[in-house]
């Protein structure tokens, strides 16, 4: 019984261990670039919705955080050897953001000289989905001016 909650204890710790010192760390919407020893041909993610990655030459990858959670990388050479292998752990970017809770609902800012509200996952979703159409329409705005309307 001991040997058994023993063995729950040390898998709930693993659980929520935090980052290894040899994972690499990528904050949500940032893009990070490795440099490649060798010439990759292909890429794979082992969790495409936590992190995205795309050759932008042969020896630079880059690997953008999407979700917060945990995955790898792995760059295949073009005669399909592992030329690139990497545990991802993809976190909240901390520095100028603070969250704020009222109550269940969450609100995340984005400080600098001010602080202004944006939309990150877990956010409440009625103010999240407003200000992403705020953004959609300030961008739709810009391109109208621009004389770009969209191919409409």
């Amino acid at each position: 019984m001991i040997r058994h909650l023993a063995a729950s204890i040390v898998f709930s710790l693993a659980m929520i261990a935090p980052a290894a010192a040899s994972d690499l760390l990528v904050a949500t919407e940032h893009a990070h670039v490795v440099r490649l020893p060798a010439d990759a041909s292909v890429v794979v993610v082992g969790n495409p919705s936590i992190a995205d990655a795309m050759i932008h030459d042969g020896r630079t990858l880059i690997l953008t955080g999407r979700l917060q959670g945990r995955t790898n990388v792995i760059a295949l050479d073009r005669v399909g050897r592992t030329i690139y292998s990497q545990e991802i752990v993809v976190g909240s970017p901390v520095d100028g953001q603070v969250a704020l809770f009222r109550g269940p609902d969450r609100f995340t800012l984005s400080c600098g000289e001010t602080c202004d509200e944006v939309p990150r996952t877990g956010d409440d979703a009625g103010r999240a989905d407003a200000l992403s159409q705020q953004q959609q329409d300030r961008l739709s705005a810009a391109n109208v001016a621009l004389g770009d309307d969209g191919g409409e």
